[in-house]
């Protein structure tokens, strides 16, 4: 039985107006679907609005014109309340830069959105949570505050919390950009353990060290998809690592000269 389409993406435009009334479009007629169990990274020169087309499919934008369904509901057709709903239920998020509370302890910010979804009892919550964090290697900073922990740690916070509500997706801009390589190493081995657990992953890069771990990478230039490359799950061993950023690379070289 092949996977279950989970969302679908139709025609997305992305238009920006600029004081002078200049219209530039950074995002030309997108379509594509995601399935469960897909782990996508997206690349593209300098400029190409990877990070754009990401916000635009999580509901953090609003495109110009397109469909985005997740779970059969159009979510490009929501108002601010709705489109905040979807992304607490359906969507996880980690950014470049954790966005972590300084005022709760490492716990308190992974069980955050679950507390605000109240929608189990708080012994469940925190087994779930303990399980993240346990999994993250980061069980014995859970009464830490956020100020005390390094980057990795941080990062590592904000992945087991992006967690915490089942999301259908779990997206990503440049999750590793403000990192060094070990912890950059680190973080990319809990996306791939939880991918292979059943997570569906869509991050942004430049790293081709970074996009080689991800199932499929999708190259973006002049707004549209350019190319998709399917490299299979990454077996964790560097030989194949190395072979298959190759492959990134010489795709990346061609699309930046």
């Amino acid at each position: 039985m092949g996977k279950m389409k989970i969302l679908s993406v139709n025609s997305l435009n992305k238009t920006f107006e600029t004081e002078k009334n200049i219209k530039t479009q950074v995002l030309e007629d997108i379509s594509f679907d995601v399935e469960e169990g897909d782990f996508i990274a997206i690349m593209g020169p300098s400029g190409s609005r990877i990070s754009t087309l990401l916000y635009n499919i999580s509901g953090m934008d609003k495109p110009t014109s397109g469909n985005i369904e997740i779970d059969g509901m159009d979510i490009s057709k929501l108002d601010e309340d709705g489109l905040a709903d979807v992304r607490l239920h359906k969507f996880g998020y980690v950014f470049q830069q954790p966005r972590l509370l300084k005022t709760l302890t490492v716990e308190e910010n992974i069980m955050l959105a679950a507390s605000v979804l109240n929608k189990e009892d708080k012994s469940v919550m925190q087994r779930k949570c303990n399980s993240l964090m346990e999994k993250a290697g980061i069980k014995e900073l859970a009464r830490r505050d956020i100020s005390t922990l390094s980057g990795g740690q941080a990062q590592r916070v904000s992945i087991c919390r992006s967690m915490m509500n089942d999301p259908k997706v779990i997206f990503a801009d440049e999750p590793t950009g403000a990192l060094n390589s070990r912890t950059s190493d680190e973080v990319m081995e809990l996306f791939v353990g939880m991918n292979k657990s059943g997570s569906t992953i869509m991050l942004v890069t430049h790293d081709s060290k970074v996009a080689a771990k991800a199932s499929q990478v999708w190259f973006l230039l002049d707004g549209q998809i350019y190319q998709k490359v399917e490299l299979g799950q990454w077996d964790q061993s560097s030989q194949s690592l190395l072979k298959r950023q190759e492959q990134v690379n010489e795709i990346i070289t061609k699309l930046e000269v």
